[in-house]
């Protein structure tokens, strides 16, 4: 009988106890929401390194529920993040931790490893993502978001140090591509993207680059890549493009852009530009060419700013562009002084060309080479 009261007493601690430790278990965290078993296929999956101070890591999401393993044995689950604003979990130990977001529900998601270096980047089918945001992270090669995110709208994914090869061509969705600083990144498949609007790969290792099939694209950015020549489809429908720093030595494929208002090829290997049948150019940069000797811009064109310096530009050369450029009907008020601006220093017709026909057009000469 003694022993049996003992007995009990002793289940009735360890059960007391054990309610207890689960009512105080901290491994889960977070609304009280039901979430399936996380999978390779509804998850995305990468690799923390805490290496220094810095512990602590964000997540940016929206759409629907979501839960975050940490790698360290907790999991938070959250209802609502678009409500919530930004997700910050500081670690505790420097070690590496191994990270998965249940994304199913989710239609956008933004995870960057600037200040907390991520790596090995994997992603399952998760069709719900519309905005993808995916920054600064290494030890990942490729992505495919053709198989990962097929519907996928707007995508921006930079400074990737190790990323090799990027998969879109099934995303006919997609309206808005970043995709900048990626030096590893030296060929890009953008063709057959029929809703794609505006496009920036700044800062890759792209060599060249077919546009064929993007007849929705109005933008496009390409700068610091060494670029020697670009794919595109007759009258395209471009309005800007900015090609600065590059390794361009003709631009043959500029008669098929008639709809051009800005364009930007400052900084390449241009011996002539002849803009004479774009009648929509607004705005045109094409300074530190530094052998372009023939320049010409079509008469009763749109121009309001022109940059050519830095150029190999003769006195007649530089003539026959002012003469072209509209003249104003009176002197600008100081607000609107720079509104029709030229730029033409360091050229070698700059003290030799006739500045009167400018002053006489009450244009503003930039002669600030800040």
């Amino acid at each position: 009988m003694k022993f049996n009261k003992l007995f009990s007493g002793l289940v009735g601690i360890c059960l007391f106890f054990g309610f207890t430790s689960c009512a105080e278990d901290k491994r889960i965290f977070g609304d009280d929401i039901e979430i399936p078993e996380l999978t390779d296929d509804n998850t995305v999956q990468f690799t923390v390194e805490v290496a220094s101070d810095w512990k602590q890591i964000e997540v940016i999401a929206g759409g629907g529920r979501m839960a975050i393993e940490w790698g360290d044995g907790r999991l938070q689950k959250i209802e609502d993040p678009g409500t919530t604003g930004p997700i910050n979990y500081k670690y505790g130990n420097k070690k590496s931790y191994q990270v998965r977001i249940w994304a199913e529900e989710l239609d956008f998601l933004s995870i960057s490893g600037l200040l907390l270096p991520t790596t090995n980047l994997r992603m399952g089918y998760l069709p719900g993502i519309r905005s993808l945001n995916l920054n600064s992270f290494s030890g990942t090669a490729e992505l495919d978001l053709s198989s990962s995110c097929p519907n996928v709208e707007d995508i921006n994914i930079g400074n990737w140090s190790d990323l090799e090869r990027l998969e879109l061509n099934q995303c006919k969705q997609l309206e808005r591509a970043d995709i900048y600083t990626n030096p590893r990144l030296t060929s890009l498949n953008i063709v057959n993207l029929p809703r794609l609007k505006d496009l920036n790969c700044a800062g890759n290792g792209l060599t060249t680059l077919s546009l064929k099939g993007t007849p929705a694209l109005r933008t496009f950015y390409c700068n610091n890549n060494p670029l020697t020549a670009i794919d595109f489809e007759e009258d395209m429908a471009i309005t800007g493009l900015f090609i600065q720093n590059c390794a361009f030595s003709s631009l043959a494929f500029l008669e098929k852009l008639p709809l051009l208002s800005e364009f930007s090829c400052r900084s390449n290997k241009l011996t002539t530009l002849d803009l004479s049948n774009h009648q929509s150019i607004r705005f045109l940069d094409c300074s530190f060419n530094r052998k372009l000797n023939y320049l010409s811009i079509p008469a009763n064109n749109l121009v309001q700013i022109l940059r050519c310096h830095s150029c190999n530009l003769g006195a007649s050369t530089l003539n026959e562009i002012f003469e072209v450029l509209i003249p104003l009907p009176k002197p600008p008020t100081s607000e609107q002084e720079k509104d029709y601006r030229i730029s033409f220093y360091d050229n070698p017709g700059e003290k030799t060309c006739d500045v009167s026909i400018l002053k006489n057009k009450y244009w503003y000469i930039d002669t600030d080479k800040n």
